[in-house]
């Protein structure tokens, strides 16, 4: 028993081939089990929606705007009869993005449905397969991880845009160290997706990072102006006067907490009212922003890729409104634990606890159906990770070295 506790301590059970070959079994099961779902419902999911559910969303809201009706994904009176005509057992799916979000997907509204689906996947995973081999190296083993990590089939199943979050999230603080205005720039894009930032301001302002910080509200500005100038200053108001559906979505569990990965959401699960839940949601959030804070003050001397980490775990804890496909945001996170893993030595029982975060995502779904709140255990569980490591770091009272990106 001890050796067994010692192996999986230090992780010696998770051997470069094992990185491989395990994780490229589960994206064979997931596939075939994908497949046959599809094949067995006449290629269609269970619920008679088409695969990529969410992306009925964009895809609709991007050939409205692009015939010239660019004020309908804000008006349901005027979207869910566009969507239930192309997809009359699809059910509605709000837009709740803001403009500039409506801009991006302008090119796939071009395009035939399932044609515009994959090459959103196709491109936005392929862009956030480059920033993970960028922070994480490896190539081939991080290409089958990112793949075979269940938030992924999470993120293709739904058409969602976790890949595109990951991609800017983890490829602005990858950039962060040699590149702040580009960073600033990624983390300005990111806006499109404002509840998963909630955090990054105040890591920059504890960093004193002002590059990034100014370079990131410019980069805001010009996406706010853009989108105006191009769907018409309008688009605006009609985004900001839908903002109580947004949250009566949350509240009133439109969507359904046990598919949403906040402690809000569990703790709403667990019967509690909308203001105890917030309430103990919020002071979690607060704890958790002033680790990150703590971590990114410079005299800390915590190393860059452990604060990444961080922020990036901490970044799903904080927000209210997050779903389970949003739990790719950890696959960068847990690439640049393994980074600076692979560089200053793993601590006891990292690689153990990244192995249990990465397969929980698939265990995830069987919780959902049970309606048991697991999912904030998840990102707690990487956080929990950085922040050992962060202390560990400025325990050691030493300089934390200068983060070297892959290559």
């Amino acid at each position: 028993m001890a050796h067994f506790l010692a192996g999986l301590s230090q992780g010696t059970w998770i051997s470069r081939d094992r990185m491989v070959v395990y994780p490229a079994m589960l994206l064979v099961l997931t596939v075939a089990a994908t497949v046959y779902v599809l094949w067995s419902h006449g290629g269609v999911m269970p619920n008679g929606a088409p695969f990529g559910t969410d992306f009925v969303s964009y895809w609709v809201a991007a050939r409205e705007a692009l015939a010239g009706n660019p004020l309908v994904p804000y008006d349901r009176a005027l979207f869910e009869p566009a969507q239930r005509t192309l997809f009359p057992e699809a059910g509605y799916f709000a837009f709740f993005y803001p403009p500039h979000y409506l801009v991006y997907m302008l090119p796939f509204g071009a395009l035939p449905f399932y044609a515009a689906l994959g090459a959103w996947m196709v491109a936005s995973f392929g862009v956030c397969l480059w920033v993970l081999t960028r922070i994480a190296g490896r190539s081939l083993q991080v290409a089958v991880l990112a793949l075979a990590f269940p938030a992924a089939f999470l993120t293709i199943a739904h058409g969602q845009n976790a890949f595109l979050s990951a991609a800017l999230f983890g490829g602005g603080l990858y950039l962060l160290p040699k590149r702040p205005v580009m960073a600033g720039i990624l983390f300005g894009l990111l806006t499109y997706k404002p509840q998963l930032g909630l955090l990054i301001p105040l890591a920059l302002l504890a960093a004193g990072q002002w590059r990034a910080i100014a370079s990131a509200g410019a980069t805001l500005a010009v996406l706010v102006a853009g989108s105006a100038l191009l769907l018409g200053l309008d688009i605006w108001t009609a985004f900001l006067a839908q903002g109580d559906q947004a949250l009566q979505t949350l509240t009133l569990g439109w969507v359904g907490w046990n598919k949403m990965i906040s402690a809000y959401a569990a703790i709403r699960l667990s019967g509690a009212t909308d203001g105890v839940a917030m309430t103990l949601h919020v002071t979690l959030a607060a704890a958790v922003a002033a680790s990150v804070v703590w971590a990114w003050l410079p005299r800390n001397g915590v190393a860059h890729e452990t604060k990444a980490a961080l922020l990036l775990s901490a970044a799903l804890i904080a927000t209210p409104f997050g779903l389970n496909y949003d739990l790719y945001l950890l696959a960068p996170a847990m690439a640049f634990v393994a980074a600076r893993g692979w560089t200053a030595g793993f601590l006891p029982w990292e690689k153990t606890v990244m192995a249990i975060a990465f397969v929980a995502p698939l265990v995830l779904l069987f919780a959902i159906r049970a309606g048991v709140p697991m999912g904030p255990f998840i990102a707690l569980a990487v956080f929990a990770l950085a922040l050992r490591r962060a202390s560990f770091e400025r325990g050691t009272r030493a300089p934390a070295a200068a983060f070297q990106p892959a290559e």
